[in-house]
């Protein structure tokens, strides 16, 4: 008898797994309809339907993660046909339609974040369908990231957001969410392993002591100078669309050295009942508009992290419910995909 309710529960887990990923990839496949066109471009509707390296890049991870190679390979055509423009195998950072309506690069500088997360989806996917052609250009990419976008300060090295525009005569500006911590352990894996394991130690310090205001949290954009680390106003004063990527990037590598205000701001959110769509680090004062739903998504993640499985849970609930308003939204789609998947960033 007891054998005969535990053969029927086990067949229950079997039925209830199986629906929980035919519902990921219906969203999957929802992302797809909303955001990629037939030759692999994904669309930002909220900036004049451009699309950026950074999106190619997650289009391209996404993929991975829901083992759909047809739609990878449109995506990485897409990018390589139109994005690896230049003479350095870095990707320009935005197409787009031109006031005159043609449609190309708008901008050829690149994006780091953009590259970077373009070439840890190559490795993912040599990795996971045994295409090793897809590995040599990311170690293309991943080269030239090393020998063109590496700043030293105080004998530590970050990566600039890209390759003009950044080194100041006062300082250098920085984006923290840059620093993709998955990536780089990936990236060690290709290439000098000694220089990313740095890199890696080294951004793990700038997201966890530069924190800001009273709830520590990391800035949008930061600025270094001969003396510390500031929040760079001229960009954001803001942790917001921006930064919230930081805490994605350390809870894809399990990390236990969060900033002190991801515990604050859940703190904050069982307080009000609601995550902030901004906090102010001037101020300390955070707007009445709620985050959307990859936001929720990355912060159910990181109370899962925490060792708040409840919470997270929770969050994570209400990060699906929004999600189903925002069809538009590709980077809030693009963030609860990413936080949800069984493979992570």
């Amino acid at each position: 008898m007891h054998k005969t309710i535990i053969f029927v529960l086990l067949l229950m887990t079997v039925a209830l797994s199986g629906a929980a990923l035919a519902q990921d990839k219906a969203l999957w496949e929802r992302y797809k309809e909303n955001f990629v066109t037939r030759d692999g471009r994904t669309i930002d509707f909220y900036q004049s339907q451009v699309s950026h390296s950074e999106g190619q890049g997650y289009a391209m991870l996404i993929a991975v993660a829901y083992d759909d190679r047809e739609t990878f390979d449109r995506i990485w055509a897409w990018t390589k046909d139109n994005l690896l423009v230049r003479s350095d195998n870095l990707f320009a950072w935005q197409w787009g339609k031109r006031p005159n309506g043609v449609w190309e690069v708008m901008d050829y500088n690149n994006a780091t974040d953009g590259d970077s997360l373009i070439a840890y989806a190559l490795i993912k996917a040599s990795r996971k369908w045994g295409a090793p052609e897809y590995n040599a250009q990311a170690v293309k990419v991943v080269k030239s990231i090393r020998k063109s976008l590496v700043v030293s300060w105080k004998g530590k090295s970050f990566l600039l957001p890209s390759y003009y525009g950044f080194v100041r005569d006062n300082g250098v500006v920085l984006n923290p969410s840059y620093i993709i911590f998955p990536a780089m352990r990936s990236f060690a894996e290709v290439d000098d392993k000694a220089f990313w394991d740095k890199l890696y130690k080294d951004g793990m310090y700038l997201v966890n002591d530069a924190c800001f205001g009273k709830l520590c949290l990391p800035a949008d954009w930061v600025m270094l100078t001969n003396d510390n680390v500031t929040v760079h106003t001229e960009r954001s004063i803001y942790y917001g669309n921006e930064a919230i990527r930081t805490i994605l990037h350390l809870s894809s590598v399990k990390s236990n050295q969060f900033p002190q205000g991801v515990a604050k701001i859940l703190e904050l959110y069982k307080q009000t009942g609601y995550f902030p769509f901004w906090v102010d680090l001037s101020k300390d004062s955070f707007s009445f508009t709620p985050s959307p739903a990859g936001y929720y998504a990355i912060y159910g993640l990181a109370a899962d992290r925490m060792g708040f499985a409840a919470l997270g849970k929770k969050i994570l609930k209400e990060a699906k419910d929004k999600l189903a308003t925002e069809d538009n939204n590709y980077y809030s789609y693009s963030l609860y995909l990413l936080a949800t998947s069984d493979e992570l960033l």
